[in-house]
């Protein structure tokens, strides 16, 4: 199998895992769901860690991001019917019930003046519409220093 086939399948599974669970999965559970070797494995996450297809810990093959999602609770906890998620921010907690056509609500707190937030999807109302999501680093430099943007 060539590894754009590998990457391939290694991505769409980590995103279905998380889809499905709320968690990323581990090096094993992708083993064992594609049935590949753990340095396939490993190979094909760095390699879409440096293709910015998700984030990997530093120094680690363990997953960080797939955006819009976060593999640790965060301040925005994206709650749905099924499962609570955790976004990277503000803006990923909007993406995600958007990717998944889901009504859902994040309640949190604003970074700036410590007010608490609600934002959320219902139906095709956005919940919370009188915010401002500021972004502290423009988009061309985001990967500069992906875990504090």
């Amino acid at each position: 199998m060539n590894q754009s086939s590998v990457d391939q399948r290694v991505r769409l599974t980590v995103y279905r895992h998380i889809v499905d669970t709320g968690t990323a999965p581990t090096t094993a559970n992708l083993i064992d769901i594609l049935g590949v070797s753990l340095e396939e494995i490993n190979s094909s996450l760095h390699r879409l860690n440096s293709n910015h297809a998700l984030v990997l810990h530093p120094d680690t093959n363990k997953i960080w991001m797939a955006h819009p999602f976060s593999a640790l609770p965060t301040p925005y906890p994206v709650k749905t019917k099924e499962i609570t998620y955790y976004a990277n921010c503000a803006w990923d907690a909007l993406g995600i019930p958007a990717l998944l056509k889901v009504d859902s609500i994040t309640e949190t707190t604003c970074i700036d003046c410590q007010d608490n937030l609600t934002i959320g999807i219902s139906g095709n109302d956005l919940i919370g519409s009188h915010y401002v999501i500021h972004f502290a680093v423009p988009p061309r430099h985001f990967y500069d220093d992906v875990g504090f943007t």
